[in-house]
């Protein structure tokens, strides 16, 4: 008696339709990851890059007011307006108008923008204590200014308030 062996001829070398569907399956899970991953990396990108606008524009602001008010003598504010006479004898405003911080260097006439147009601001309020001339106490300006500034759908904002003496006493 003879055996005889029966092979199986029919060799399959691809995929079964259940191991392309959990292969795909996973394929696609990774992909959703991956652009996911993505999307929120450029949304915090946005976020940055706005909250970067604010800090730089407000900062560049605040160093420039500082420099002249700390040599400025005779200062006035009303609000979200101060004007004061510079170490160089001109009488400077700086002043809230619609969104921007201006500044104006002939007493009020002519104003150039001091914050630039990527930044709102929303408020600005000068404090001034000592300006009376007698009272011992250097004059200080109080500024808290309010800004935001807006890249694509992501906006940021920032709340500062600082205060700035004179660097000498009135006399």
């Amino acid at each position: 008696m003879r055996m005889t062996r029966i092979e199986n001829k029919n060799n399959e070398n691809g995929l079964t339709m259940i191991e392309l569907i959990v292969a795909i399956g996973i394929f696609s899970l990774v992909v959703v990851m991956v652009v996911g991953i993505f999307v929120l990396a450029i949304t915090t990108q946005r976020h940055i890059t706005a909250l970067k606008n604010v800090d730089d524009n407000i900062r560049f602001t605040l160093e420039s007011m500082a420099r002249e008010i700390k040599t400025g003598k005779n200062f006035s504010s009303s609000a979200s307006l101060l004007s004061f006479l510079n170490a160089r004898g001109e009488s400077v405003v700086y002043r809230l108008n619609a969104s921007t911080i201006e500044k104006s260097s002939d007493g009020g006439t002519n104003y150039s923008a001091v914050t630039g147009s990527e930044v709102t601001i929303n408020y600005l309020n000068f404090y001034l204590s000592g300006q009376a001339v007698g009272d011992n106490m250097e004059p200080r300006i109080t500024i808290t200014i309010d800004a935001t500034s807006q890249v694509g759908s992501k906006s940021a904002n920032l709340k500062v308030q600082t205060t700035i003496s004179q660097r000498s006493l009135q006399s």
